[in-house]
């Protein structure tokens, strides 16, 4: 603002024009805002996709208007889709609402974490429908490291995640009769019910089998295996059949079918635990450092997979980088008496007071 335009006032006559100009703007896009909004919930997609384009010429970052316009084009091209065997219809419709979803993220005012986590979840699912299955992974993953995200939607996520990592993997869609889930579903609940308490915990926290609880596992054992074989990419029964043969002492084993659920599914960070625990036990320490490195990426905000991941570094002899790993852990984490264990453990071998092998040995006689 120049000197003459100070001293006359031009300048606050100017802002406050500014000022009043925008706020007539954000009240018309709030009324376009809400006309598209009425239109759209009465399939009404064209006439809905017009009030909010014209809110966008108002204001183009606009999150809100941008999510409704996105979820107006997806909607139609479901609608327009439907019974017609069109999919280039979906395609079309649907690229135009991945764009604007994207938009949303970026624009403002900023989505709250709800929102966000919606967004992420239909991006997600739309983008496996169309086929770009690396992004669809990217999204989704966004909900489940999303420390504001709630667990409910982290799981979900997670299930998603599942289907389109199956894609990725090009595992053929196939649809099991009804006969056969009926099997499934009484192997599954015959073999499962009984050993629920077994199947938690961490290593070194369960101790050792009794009798009558390895029992229990010998009888789940041959169930789990029906099941699997029944539908060999279940990635559940895969981790189960795992902790039972890793409980019982067949660490070969119970890798052969941790790695298979964790090659089906990376996403859930009790798989990549566990897998982690079974390598270390069957003397496989890269495998089991790659496995938690995996569990603690998917869930960073765990502490104990944290502390997993150091006590598998060290195991494996890179003791310069799990000592600062060990350290975090405890910081976020104090009143955790396994990490503090782990720490110490490190701390040991990397002041000199411990040999590697002692440590290892150590480990292995605790769980």
């Amino acid at each position: 603002m120049g000197f003459w335009d100070k001293l006359l006032g031009r300048g606050n006559a100017r802002e406050g024009r500014q000022e009043s100009e925008r706020g007539t703007a954000e009240a018309r896009v709030s009324e376009l805002l809400e006309e598209g909004v009425q239109l759209a919930s009465q399939a009404s997609f064209e006439a809905a996709a017009e009030r909010f384009n014209a809110a966008l010429v108002l204001v183009p970052n606009h999150s809100l208007v941008l999510l409704n316009l996105a979820s107006t084009y997806q909607d139609r091209g479901s609608r327009e889709q439907r019974g017609a065997n069109r999919p280039e219809v979906l395609a079309q419709y649907g690229r135009a609402a991945v764009d604007l979803f994207e938009r949303a993220l970026a624009g403002a005012p900023p989505l709250s974490a709800q929102a966000r986590t919606q967004v992420l979840m239909r991006l997600g699912r739309l983008l496996r429908i169309l086929g770009e299955y690396e992004k669809s992974r990217e999204a989704l993953l966004r909900v489940v490291r999303d420390a504001e995200a709630g667990e409910q939607a982290k799981d979900a996520a997670r299930d998603e995640l599942v289907a389109t990592h199956a894609r990725l993997l090009g595992l053929p869609q196939r649809q099991h009769s009804e006969s056969e889930a009926r099997r499934f579903n009484a192997l599954w609940e015959e073999a499962t019910s009984p050993i629920q308490d077994l199947l938690g915990g961490r290593a070194g926290t369960m101790g050792p089998l009794s009798e009558e609880n390895a029992r229990r596992l010998e009888r789940a054992r041959p169930l789990l295996q029906q099941a699997l074989e029944l539908v060999p990419d279940n990635w559940a029964a895969a981790w189960v059949l795992g902790v039972v043969e890793r409980r019982l002492g067949n660490h070969p084993r119970g890798l052969e079918c941790l790695t298979r659920a964790f090659e089906l599914n990376p996403y859930n960070p009790n798989v990549g635990r566990e897998a982690s625990i079974c390598a270390g036990l069957a003397g496989r320490m890269d495998e089991a450092v790659r496995f938690s490195e995996a569990a603690s990426a998917v869930d960073p905000d765990d502490m104990g997979l944290l502390a997993n991941l150091a006590l598998n570094l060290l195991l494996a002899g890179r003791v310069a980088e799990a000592l600062p790993r060990a350290r975090m852990a405890v910081a976020r984490a104090p009143n955790d008496p396994i990490s503090r264990a782990v720490l110490s453990l490190i701390e040991q071998v990397s002041s000199g007071g411990m040999s590697l092998e002692e440590a290892r040995q150590s480990v292995l006689s605790s769980g």
